[in-house]
């Protein structure tokens, strides 16, 4: 009788089980880094960052031999950021590094651990959004382009008619990839007639089956084919995708248009990595953190940015 090896087999339990391959979870790549103004507090400037701005003066008009006596007050305003720590830790047993498959534990936990920072400190950016106080949109409503037009729009003139104030270039557009796809999709359009009655919504993804009258053309085409990415700019503003930017139990979602001098990110200690060792008494066991100091802010959110509000539900089929 030839005697064989495996499971159901007369030596069922004499093979090991090898672990080829580790691999780790992905996290939605950060963005609130790239598109905002960062400050670094040094050693000994105190625990907080403070920038200040000044107010406006009015011009008027004269009468000619008239002795000017219009001296006006100057006012200064002050906005305070002030950092705080932030950490992740992992203990790992002596005897567990010993006796896991991976050679590589330690290392591959370290690159958890700084993963997890970094999403923190990206969805930390991303609640920045709902403190802009203008609104575009309406919860639970699904937006499209004259939603983010109008944001746009009110964001070049600072929200403001009778004293504009004009947000200095550059501008950026962060939004829910499920949102950004709305917009996308009511720019072809996509109608699940050929007259084009009907128009895309996120929960009747599949609805949609021709472009709609007056679509067509390099931009439409392009959509198609890679999504928002091809829009690259949106109004004249660079468009970003964040899924960091996490719906509310009624699955809306904020994000925002804005001026990259509105969002400040202030850093006190950049991330860092202590691998602990020193407790004899664990047994050769490591202690894991991965920490910093920092804080998002934003600076004149009436004038310099605009959130935009609406649904994000997952798409399903009908």
């Amino acid at each position: 009788m030839t005697i064989l090896a495996g499971t159901g087999q007369a030596l069922d339990t004499s093979l090991n089980t090898i672990y080829t391959e580790f691999k780790i979870l992905r996290d939605e790549t950060g963005v609130f880094r790239s598109v905002a103004t960062t400050m670094n507090l040094k050693p000994h400037e105190g625990a907080s960052k403070n920038v200040n701005n000044y107010n406006r003066v009015i011009a008027y008009n004269l009468s000619d031999g008239v002795d000017l006596a219009q001296a006006q007050q100057l006012a200064d305003t002050t906005t305070t950021y002030t950092p705080g720590e932030v950490g992740v830790q992992v203990v790992l047993a002596g005897s567990t590094m010993r006796r896991v498959a991976d050679p590589d534990l330690e290392r591959r936990t370290g690159r958890i651990l700084n993963a997890a920072y970094d999403l923190k400190e990206d969805q930390d950016g991303g609640l920045q959004m709902v403190n802009y106080t203008p609104i575009m949109g309406v919860a639970a409503s699904i937006i499209g382009p004259h939603e983010y037009m109008g944001a746009v729009s009110r964001l070049m003139i600072g929200n403001n008619r009778a004293n504009p104030e004009p947000p200095p270039e550059p501008y950026y557009l962060v939004d829910h990839p499920l949102k950004l796809a709305v917009l996308a999709l009511r720019m072809i359009p996509l109608t699940d007639v050929p007259t084009g009655t009907n128009i895309y919504t996120p929960a009747t993804v599949t609805t949609g089956r021709t472009t709609g009258p007056g679509a067509g053309g390099t931009l439409s085409d392009d959509i198609i084919k890679r999504g928002i990415g091809a829009l690259g700019t949106f109004f004249g503003v660079t468009v970003k995708k964040s899924a960091n930017l996490l719906p509310d139990a009624a699955d809306d979602v904020s994000g925002a248009v804005f001026s990259k001098e509105s969002l400040i990110y202030v850093s006190e200690v950049s991330p860092r990595l202590d691998p602990d060792t020193s407790d004899k008494s664990m047994r050769g066991a490591v202690e894991l953190n991965v920490w910093g100091s920092y804080v998002w802010g934003l600076y004149r959110a009436g004038a310099y940015g605009v959130e935009i509000l609406g649904d994000a539900s997952m798409p399903v089929a009908s």
